[in-house]
């Protein structure tokens, strides 16, 4: 006699299990998907700052999948002192400002803010934005830089440079013109780059402006990635983010989309494709233990 495929106790116990299975992940993955939306949808909060620090922004409350791409740590945002505050390629920014319109970051070196050139790190270094996804925003730029260990004297005689006293017989030289010809008057035991605004630099070469003032004015960056995306996203009154990885996700009040709120749904994050394998193996598991029941 065969076999019957599905006995009564058998099928109860699938029934059972499956229904298990249904209830505990779909409102996880709703009440997820809900997270997603109201976490990506709220700004960085930092003091009283009015800067809108969203998408590709993440840091503070905003979890990593708010970035434009997840635990991107150049994009990672942090409040110290209530100030907001940026590191990119290793190097700590404040934010001045930021325009989500043109993507235009406005930002001045950290450990340069208080206007003493002289108390510095000894492992200072120049701003660098290779690798990243900033570049330098417009034409309006130049860089000072700034020469530690040279002979006052000797650099002196060389009309674009100017030096600052740090007590004692130490000088920081610095110019918006550098040049390699230097190398024949002195060799600095450092050497640090740093962009300032053209208009800044015009003035430090006439001798109107202060180096304080330059460093303290900033400049700014420019973000290089599709913000064209988010632009949709945000239209149809969605809140940008990514995948938990690169691509990007646009977090509705009804889920997770590909592009903008009108697009198809997607996974989340990679989180969720992995809860929707745990189901699809955990339905073949008591499929196959059904059958050799």
């Amino acid at each position: 006699r065969m076999k019957p495929l599905f006995h009564s106790s058998s099928f109860c116990f699938f029934s059972l299990s499956l229904l298990m299975i249904l209830i505990i992940n779909i409102p996880t993955c709703l009440c997820e998907d809900d997270g997603y939306y109201k976490n990506c949808n709220t700004a960085f909060i930092c003091g009283d700052n009015k800067q809108d620090l969203r998408y590709p922004f993440w840091g503070g409350t905003r979890e990593s999948y708010c970035g434009g791409v997840a635990d991107d740590i150049n994009t990672m945002l942090t409040c110290e002192e209530k100030v907001s505050k940026i590191t990119i390629n290793n190097l700590k920014y404040r934010i001045l400002d930021w325009d989500n319109t043109t993507q235009k970051l406005t930002v001045a070196r950290d450990d340069y803010w208080s206007g003493n050139v002289c108390d510095v790190n000894t492992n200072i270094e120049n701003s660098t934005f290779d690798n990243t996804q900033f570049q330098r925003y417009s034409d309006d730029v130049a860089n000072v830089t700034l020469l530690y260990g040279c002979n006052v004297g000797a650099v002196s005689l060389l009309t674009p440079f100017y030096d600052i006293g740090c007590g004692g017989s130490e000088y920081v030289i610095y110019t918006i013109v550098y040049s390699a010809s230097l190398s024949s008057f002195c060799t600095p035991t450092r050497k640090v780059v740093i962009p300032i605004f053209g208009t800044q630099a015009a003035q430090l070469g006439s001798g109107n402006g202060t180096l304080s003032e330059a460093l303290k004015d900033g400049f700014e960056l420019k973000w290089i990635g599709n913000y064209t995306e988010c632009q949709s996203c945000v239209t149809y009154g969605g809140a940008c983010g990514n995948d938990g990885g690169n691509q990007f996700r646009c977090f509705c009040n009804d889920g997770t989309h590909a592009t903008s709120c009108h697009s198809p749904s997607v996974p989340s994050t990679t989180t969720s494709m992995s809860r929707i394998s745990l189901f699809s193996n955990s339905y073949l598991y008591f499929f196959l233990q059904l059958n050799s029941i």
